[in-house]
């Protein structure tokens, strides 16, 4: 991905949510919403992934439950979510210090929040990183 923008920059504005895997979304939902008093804000299923956000104050996690069951376990942290107001000029700056991105373009899900825009990568330590843009 090679940055040819004139306006490149942005800064990270705070975290958007933390992605957990879980064996069932449904139970995990009743667990955060019933006996920890957080609200379910969104459901969304595509494909065979259901993802659900439950929010309390400024947390927000995204229970992830693939029904393939990929190898990634449950109850693990998949991803942190970090929000950015205008992804593409922040995003077309950081190859050049040696950041790669995982697919290598921004995606635009018009399934999710009504075309939300994301893009993963890892941190120093393997963490999976995703700047997210809501529409």
């Amino acid at each position: 991905m090679a940055c040819n923008c004139n306006n490149c920059g942005g800064k990270v504005t705070g975290l958007h949510h933390i992605g957990v895997h879980v064996k069932d979304a449904r139970a995990s939902e009743k667990f955060y919403v019933e006996d920890l008093g957080f609200e379910k804000t969104h459901e969304f299923v595509n494909g065979p992934t259901t993802l659900i956000f439950v929010k309390a104050g400024s947390c927000i996690i995204e229970l992830i439950e693939n029904a393939n069951k990929d190898e990634r376990p449950v109850g693990t942290i998949d991803h942190i979510a970090m929000e950015v107001p205008d992804i593409e000029p922040f995003v077309c700056r950081l190859p050049e210090k040696m950041i790669h991105f995982d697919t290598g373009v921004i995606s635009k899900n018009d399934w999710l929040f009504g075309g939300a825009k994301n893009i993963f990568f890892k941190g120093p330590d393997g963490e999976r990183i995703e700047f997210f843009e809501m529409p």
